[in-house]
């Protein structure tokens, strides 16, 4: 696998490759640099490179395209020099161009496979509108990737039928459930006192688009009716400073709990215990239309209410009942939202009960046998060459 994230905090490349060690096979994933984590390592039984690259997460296209080329570049170096060692090379985009790093695996009979997680073309729509020399070159390597790769997989229906429209290679879905052994449902429901504690949370990517100052904003008004209120905030990201200077214009920094560091997806899931809450805040533009939030499917697997945006995926799969909507998602419609369903516990958690339900019918033990039969089938293929 090669994928240009820090692996120990991806949770779909990461659930995908410890399923496949799981089951007996050798996986290898060259990823980004780790800080405090060796340039060769051993995670749950998974060998990870870490390429001397670091994460990017700013307003900068050109910078966002250097860090692609750079890693693009010392991944496709690696890979040339080993053309025939894998059955299977799976690139995970952004960006779908990732996969002609592995160039010498294609000339050497080895499948590709173009894991699409979001796709470029709409983060860049979103955060770089009007660069229309960049947006024409990112649609034109996206759809050249999408025909080079032997196999495509996806995310959800939605975005396989927008890439079924680029390539009349097979696209497969695989959904980004979460993984049962690590957010198993609740052996109780999480009760609250309106009048003590209650923790709100959001954990991902700290980004503008993600709707996190409107959440500190909103929780300012939030305190006013629920003194007890506060927000915790896991994840890492170019928003997180203003966030952070938010919370001190407000006088909110004993309320707003930020992350210090990068946490695993293990400890992500130790930092939720005390969580009443959650919250799901982006704002919708080109990009979060079209995605199915894996936070919120997490929140729904544990049995934490959920306060979420609303966008056509979403609701494909989450009934009006299971979830509180905000459309859209402000300080103004999140402020009353966070306070009707933390003063009343009991619908809230009849609600998640009812987001729990959904999540019945996507489970990682299910989605994870579709996984292993896209494997499979291109495993078969470059052993029958």
């Amino acid at each position: 696998m090669i994928v240009i994230s820090q692996y120990e905090s991806d949770p779909r490349v990461r659930r995908q490759a410890e399923a496949l060690v799981a089951r007996g096979d050798e996986v290898t994933v060259l990823a980004l640099e780790a800080e405090g984590r060796p340039r060769e390592d051993v995670v749950e039984g998974v060998r990870v490179i870490h390429l001397p690259v670091k994460k990017y997460r700013g307003s900068s296209a050109k910078a966002y395209l250097g860090l692609y080329g750079s890693f693009g570049a010392r991944a496709t170096a690696w890979l040339t020099r080993h053309p025939r060692r894998f059955d299977v090379l799976q690139a995970h985009s952004m960006p779908e161009a990732l996969v002609f790093a592995g160039i010498a695996q294609r000339l050497a009979g080895v499948p590709l496979l173009l894991d699409v997680h979001d796709l470029t073309s709409k983060l860049f729509a979103a955060k770089f509108e009007g660069k229309s020399a960049i947006m024409s070159g990112v649609r034109l390597s996206e759809r050249a990737a999408l025909r080079f790769a032997t196999e495509v997989m996806t995310v959800h229906e939605p975005y396989a039928d927008l890439v079924r429209a680029d390539t009349k290679k097979p696209v497969s879905v695989v959904m980004n459930c979460p993984d049962e052994r690590l957010f198993a449902p609740r052996p109780e429901p999480r009760r609250w006192d309106p009048d003590g504690e209650i923790v709100f949370s959001y954990h991902g990517l700290i980004a503008p688009r993600h709707g996190l100052v409107n959440v500190v904003k909103a929780l300012k008004g939030v305190r006013e009716a629920l003194p007890g209120a506060r927000v915790q905030i896991r994840g890492g990201g170019d928003g997180i400073d203003e966030v952070a200077a938010t919370a001190r214009e407000l006088g909110l920094e004993d309320a707003v709990d930020l992350p210090t560091r990068l946490y695993s997806m293990t400890e992500i899931v130790g930092e939720l215990t005390d969580v009443h809450i959650g919250l799901v805040p982006s704002m919708l533009d080109q990009w979060t239309e079209g995605v199915l939030p894996t936070k919120l499917l997490e929140y729904s697997a544990l049995g934490v209410p959920c306060v979420t945006f609303r966008n056509p995926v979403i609701e494909r799969y989450f009934p009006d009942d299971s979830v509180t909507y905000v459309d859209p998602a402000t300080p103004d419609t999140l402020r009353e939202a966070m306070i009707a369903l933390a003063k009343d516990p009991d619908r809230a958690l009849e609600q998640a009960a009812r987001a729990a339900k959904v999540m019945e019918g996507l489970r990682w033990s299910a989605q994870k046998e579709i996984y292993f039969s896209v494997i499979d089938r291109l495993a078969a293929r470059k052993n029958r060459g």
